[in-house]
């Protein structure tokens, strides 16, 4: 009885400093509004883990709930795949004082905060200093930001369509798409993205909607940085899709190896 008084005890405690834990740990909830902008208090961890890659997800704006799926259900796919330490973030002060700390920054922002002068500048700086950019799904639409496109996306969508289409990769042996079968199946909003005359790209997959073939996950070739593009990921059913998390978690390591 000595003994399983003990083991009782141990287990207590135990679940009391994880839950401890986990009410310090900063919001990241889908009670926050879709369209918020608002800082969340994330930091990084004191001391950074060997071998593990900083990922940065930032993304807010309009037409999709950011908080809920480009940073809570991003956030827990690439901390389950591990060795990753993940902060997220609407909010542009925060975004800018987490970056330089980053490894890899996940953009999925189409709010005009993103456009700023200082946002585009700690991006273009981030880049040129050799770290991993994957652009999500709202960040490769066109938008008015001076010299994003053609760098960072290599074009742009301007229109989508919506439902269930087959995805077709075209380089299964690209480590981006490693493990994800050659065709599948999501829900989504379809992107139809036009490449610019004179982008250097390698297309890695294509989305087959609506009769139509788009690319949906491409490299942009870049002299300083490794660059990903990814036009999934409009809700849910794309967030929890196992193909979806496979990309990403890929394409974060991937980039993650040009530091």
């Amino acid at each position: 009885m000595k003994s399983s008084n003990h083991h009782h005890r141990f287990l207590a405690a135990g679940c009391a400093l994880a839950f401890s834990l986990l009410s310090s740990m900063p919001a990241m909830s889908e009670d926050l509004p879709p369209d918020s902008i608002a800082p969340m208090g994330q930091k990084w961890a004191e001391k950074k883990a060997a071998d593990t890659i900083r990922v940065l997800l930032v993304g807010s704006g309009s037409s999709h709930d950011f908080p809920k799926y480009f940073l809570k259900a991003d956030s827990e796919t690439l901390t389950k795949a591990g060795g990753m330490e993940v902060t997220a973030t609407p909010n542009l002060e925060e975004a800018l004082a987490l970056l330089p700390e980053a490894d890899v920054l996940v953009f999925s922002g189409n709010h005009d905060q993103w456009g700023t002068e200082k946002f585009q500048k700690a991006l273009n700086q981030f880049a040129d200093d050799g770290h991993g950019v994957i652009i999500l799904h709202a960040g490769t639409w066109v938008h008015p930001w001076a010299g994003y496109n053609d760098r960072f996306v290599g074009g742009g969508s301007t229109g989508h369509g919506y439902g269930e289409f087959e995805v077709a990769v075209e380089k299964q042996k690209n480590p981006v798409m490693n493990g994800v079968p050659k065709t599948f199946k999501i829900v989504d909003e379809s992107y139809r993205h036009t490449f610019s005359e004179d982008a250097k790209v390698i297309e890695l997959a294509e989305n087959h909607a609506d009769g139509q073939k788009h690319a949906c996950v491409w490299i942009v070739k870049d002299r300083k940085a490794r660059i990903v593009d990814i036009t999934l990921g409009h809700a849910d059913e794309a967030h929890s899709n196992p193909a979806y998390q496979s990309i990403l978690t890929n394409a974060v390591k991937w980039v993650a190896e040009g530091r």
